[in-house]
């Protein structure tokens, strides 16, 4: 029997704020193990939550990045449930009233709804190791935002592009750092599938705690795969909460789905309700940058593929270097190439990946030398290498590293020569028809002249002296 995938997601983000959701404890990853607590966020009694005005902003920034109406009369409620993680027994979250409510993003073409997004707090940490089980209390009371789609994915692939839309959304509105390697976005995804023509969803399960792409991928392919199998067995699938192994690349269950009733969800008695007013809106509306999706569309106005624009916009430190570039009057493609090029290479390899170390006016200078053949495409590229390296200006780089264009054939027909002579199988390749080997010869050339010469200039002398040989 043929069934229809049905998806939604439930997405968790932590907030970029310097203190926690109700207290003043440091919000940061790592560092000594409850070296980051306090009477609060241990829920130690006596104690009162106070609301953090940088974690309500940063909720509706994520709103506004997405669409969503904004709740101007938001409430708290507790959320009870025991795990030892979660020390006061309830967490503080929104159920009745949440900040943020519909929006969505385009994937694909198709539109995938939210239903809302809401602010509560993180819990603690379980560490299992050596065979014992301890409590990391860190990241107890780390504001979160909850983001819940409606059932609107049809496939694995549909539901990691719709993450990954939505991690970089909130990066780029400043809401997150999106680092789902930390911890920082995590992912619980309810699957159901349901007869090609049937009209009501099947029972759905939740597959707990996904923290990668390809995680979200294979753990959603393979429990379509385990339902489809119960059905067919003629056996019904079981509402539950399910983990995924990512060893064994299959789900476990962990217990049985619980409903909202069963969190006995009441209002927050230490928390007033938060009046948002117009002004506030307006305020945070202001300072949000250009969404990925209006930096998409430009970049293909420019020119630029759509693979392309993906691979520049996939990091918000290269993308705005890009477009300052633009700004300074760099052809869009050309600072493209070189982008997402030699400095991308630069950038993947550099352990600090919180800034670039090349000004926009020297790599829009390097552009404009290269234009205008003062130095060679090879000698962009190494250009754009030691200007990162070493810090320097594109001047002093030139200079240093030798990289002025010198057409001195006499130099550049002794380079050919040499190179010929230490290939003899790649010449008698060519000879017998093999054109693919210029690539190599030509990498070869540009190695020996160390990019002081034009591509243009040395191909054709490379032809001369390899069609007289």
């Amino acid at each position: 029997m043929k069934y229809i995938t049905v998806i939604g997601l439930e997405i968790h983000a932590e907030l970029l704020t310097e203190t926690k959701v109700f207290c003043g404890c440091k919000n940061s990853f790592g560092g000594t193990v409850n070296g980051s607590c306090c009477p609060v966020c241990t829920g130690m009694p006596g104690t009162l939550p106070v609301l953090n005005r940088k974690a309500v902003e940063l909720a509706i920034a994520a709103g506004l990045s997405f669409g969503s109406g904004i709740t101007q009369r938001t409430l708290w409620d507790r959320k009870n449930y025991f795990y030892p993680d979660l020390a006061k027994a309830y967490q503080i979250s929104q159920l009745y009233a949440p900040v943020c409510v519909g929006g969505g993003l385009d994937v694909g073409g198709r539109f995938i709804r939210l239903t809302r997004i809401h602010l509560e707090e993180d819990a603690g940490k379980l560490v299992h190791a050596r065979g014992e089980t301890v409590i990391d209390y860190n990241r107890a009371g780390v504001p979160l935002i909850e983001i819940v789609s409606e059932p609107d994915m049809r496939s694995s692939d549909e539901a990691a592009a719709f993450v990954e839309k939505v991690r970089r959304t909130l990066v780029y509105a400043g809401v997150s750092d999106g680092k789902m390697e930390q911890g920082s976005l995590r992912v619980d995804a309810n699957i159901s599938i349901m007869p090609e023509n049937a009209s009501e969803y099947g029972t759905r399960t939740e597959i707990k705690n996904l923290n990668s792409f390809k995680f979200i991928k294979k753990a959603i392919d393979f429990e379509v795969e385990r339902q489809a199998e119960v059905l067919n067995a003629g056996e019904r699938v079981i509402q539950e909460t399910r983990r995924y192994d990512e060893i064994s690349g299959e789900t476990f269950s962990m217990r049985s789905k619980e409903d909202a009733h069963d969190y006995r969800y009441f209002p927050d008695p230490d928390i007033l309700p938060l009046i948002i007013k117009d002004g506030d809106i307006e305020r945070i509306s202001a300072t949000l940058t250009e969404p990925p999706s209006k930096r998409y569309a430009r970049y293909t106005e420019y020119g630029l593929s759509g693979v392309d624009a993906e691979v520049i916009l996939e990091n918000k430190i290269i993308a705005d270097f890009f477009d300052e570039c633009v700004k300074s009057g760099a052809n869009p493609q050309t600072a493209a190439n070189c982008v997402k090029g030699e400095l991308m290479r630069c950038f993947n390899a550099a352990e600090n990946k919180d800034a670039l170390p090349i000004s926009v006016s020297d790599f829009v200078k390097a552009l404009a030398l290269a234009e205008k053949s003062e130095i060679s495409g090879n000698g962009l590229k190494t250009a754009i290498k030691y200007m990162f390296q070493e810090g320097k200006p594109i001047d002093d780089v030139v200079k240093e590293h030798n990289l002025t264009v010198n057409e001195d054939l006499s130099v550049i027909t002794a380079a050919i020569a040499k190179v010929l002579a230490e290939n003899p199988k790649a010449v008698e390749q060519y000879k017998n028809g093999d054109t693919k080997v210029l690539s190599f010869f030509m990498g070869q050339c540009a190695r020996a002249l160390k990019g002081t010469a034009l591509a243009q200039t040395v191909q054709a002398e490379l032809k001369k002296a390899l069609d007289k040989n």
